[in-house]
């Protein structure tokens, strides 16, 4: 399938420990796609794993897609979303890539479904193309986890979330993503505040290479954090909306038992100070706890972020470019026949 105006692409994916997987997408890469389709410089990004890949020579088709096979070696582990920052920060300044195609490498992200991205990338070919999947294969107590947090996550940004990490994104739209110090906190939120056009490509999940999933319900708890604290200040701004008709509802509450206490003989001795001290301490709390968090985000804008683009190379250990083994363009000619 012709890749249209993104030719020469780069993968980047995150691994931790998991070679074995990452040695299956490789593989199937390169038993999908041909050079005839577009060139791939894949990167995988070693997340301060435990264990080293067999620097063994990668056996790839003649006609393969793929050019070379690098892994970025970090110092220590940054997790995952922080990986690819870094993975995008070192393609950046390549002037041998047009577009970045980011996916994990466990095979729950298809590579079947890099030509899907493609396809759309030439319909709008200046959009981040993100996948989307149409169904998930987790556990049921973790989909009803995941749906709740897209829920919370509308309801506190403004913003919905459909789409994880993989995405196929130009090169211009990489140069505008390290700048944003938000790319260092979650990946596919920074491409949301980043106000990049975006088109959607309907995606199924994939079975993983080898090994059981890393995320469960605490990894996913962590994950939503790490989004809602990119909206830091948008959440901040909707909570002390949403604490305003609270505050007005308690003063009116007091002015209410105060008007009843003075004009009426209802109730019992005492209630009226009951309420009112009830209704005053919701109060305190409500406007003690604006205030705590106003300071805090406040304080948080004096702060110098983490821009990726500026702080990331630091992270990176060493590169090391894999061995690939390729058969010879033609076969040798049989001594036999060469007598």
């Amino acid at each position: 399938m012709p890749a249209g105006p993104y030719r020469r692409l780069a993968l980047i994916t995150p691994v931790l420990d998991d070679w074995e997987s990452f040695g299956a997408l490789v593989s199937a890469i390169d038993a999908l796609h041909t050079e005839r389709d577009f060139s791939l410089r894949i990167l995988a990004i070693d997340d301060g794993s435990s264990t080293s890949i067999e620097a063994i020579p990668i056996a790839l088709a003649s006609d393969s897609c793929i050019l070379d096979v690098e892994v970025l070696h970090l110092a220590l582990n940054v997790g995952h979303q922080r990986a690819i920052a870094v993975g995008l920060t070192q393609i950046v300044e390549r002037d041998d890539v047009d577009a970045v195609v980011v996916m994990d490498s466990d095979g729950e992200d298809r590579p079947e479904d890099i030509s899907s991205l493609l396809a759309a990338a030439r319909r709008n070919p200046d959009h981040v193309i993100l996948a989307k999947r149409t169904k998930r294969s987790e556990s049921r107590t973790f989909r009803v986890f995941y749906a709740l947090y897209k829920v919370f996550f509308r309801i506190l940004t403004g913003e919905p979330i459909s789409f994880g990490n993989f995405c196929l994104i130009p090169m211009e739209g990489v140069r505008h993503l390290v700048h944003m110090a938000e790319l260092w906190n979650n990946f596919p939120i920074s491409i949301l505040r980043s106000r990049l056009r975006r088109d959607f490509v309907p995606t199924a999940r994939g079975q993983r290479y080898a090994g059981t999933s890393k995320m469960n319900l605490i990894a996913l708890i962590v994950h939503g954090m790490s989004a809602m604290s990119v909206y830091t200040e948008v959440i901040f701004v909707r909570l002390l909306l949403g604490s305003a008709p609270l505050a007005i509802l308690t003063l009116l509450g007091i002015a209410v038992a105060v008007v009843l206490k003075l004009t009426t003989n209802l109730g019992t001795p005492g209630w009226t100070t009951t309420v009112v001290g009830v209704l005053a301490i919701v109060l305190a709390q409500t406007i003690s706890l604006v205030a705590a968090t106003a300071l805090m985000v406040l304080s948080g804008r004096r702060v110098r972020p983490m821009i990726p683009i500026l702080d990331c190379r630091h992270l990176v250990a060493r590169i090391e470019r894999l061995p690939i083994k390729r058969p010879s363009a033609t076969a040798p000619v049989p001594s036999s026949v060469a007598g």
